[in-house]
């Protein structure tokens, strides 16, 4: 696992930061750029790759949520070696205090409750800026996925414990943000964007709820505990409100 990890991060940094780590170590301030949702990213993804490390650690007999939190903020944080080397980027401190809060989330939760009743997921829709930017947001769907920070959106389900509350069903907040085709606000205005962020609410599938007798279901619904099922969805910003028949 060790040497797999090695090859992804070395293929990561010759595809990523071709031509870019030409500088010494070095530490960048990145909290004013993307309406920190870059931050959340890091928050989810942290979480995320904490609970799939359990889940792999639980089927080898070794059932260790902190041991899984550790792992993954240091798979997750590993990204900052070549950004502190990079003459485009830098190692930033922001984000590794999410993904300090991305394993401190997911490890409170299974060293208290034995369970994960706090998920942090993901949604994404395409957006008109990313063909403005296409070196930077993206260049086709896939690329945008990944680096169009306009069409993200990072959920906080939660599904109540009170009765008769069906337990598939959990409520959702979302956090996002639009009009940036740059990092920071400044550069977006002085090109005539006006970045604000938003605030989604909906409801979501809470696919931990079900239950599978054939393991291989278990892993082929896997994903879906990341990502936010489509659904209706009120939205609120500085812009005022727009409610969504089916927001993804």
């Amino acid at each position: 696992m060790s040497f797999v990890y090695a090859v992804l991060v070395l293929v990561l940094g010759l595809a990523w930061y071709k031509g870019q780590m030409i500088e010494p170590f070095h530490f960048f301030n990145d909290l004013p750029e993307w309406k920190q949702l870059d931050k959340l990213a890091h928050f989810f993804w942290t979480f995320q790759v904490s609970a799939l490390v359990f889940r792999l650690l639980s089927w080898g007999g070794w059932q260790s949520a902190k041991w899984a939190s550790l792992i993954g903020f240091g798979l997750v944080s590993s990204v900052e070696i070549p950004d502190g080397f990079s003459a485009g980027y830098g190692a930033s401190i922001f984000d590794l205090v999410a993904n300090a809060l991305g394993a401190g989330c997911f490890f409170v939760q299974m060293h208290f409750f034995k369970s994960i009743r706090f998920f942090a997921k993901f949604s994404f829709h395409a957006t008109p800026y990313a063909i403005q930017r296409p070196s930077l947001l993206g260049d086709g769907f896939l690329q945008e996925l990944l680096k169009d920070y306009n069409g993200q959106t990072f959920w906080y389900a939660w599904t109540p414990a009170i009765k008769f509350w069906p337990r598939w069903l959990s409520l959702a907040v979302g956090l996002g943000a639009e009009g940036m085709i740059y990092g920071r606000d400044a550069e977006n205005l002085s090109y005539g964007f006006l970045p604000f962020r938003k605030i989604v609410f909906s409801v979501d599938l809470n696919f931990a709820s079900l239950k599978f007798e054939r393991p291989w279901l278990h892993a082929i619904t896997y994903p879906f505990h990341m990502i936010k099922f489509p659904a209706p969805a009120f939205e609120v910003s500085e812009r005022g409100w727009k409610f969504h028949w089916v927001y993804f």
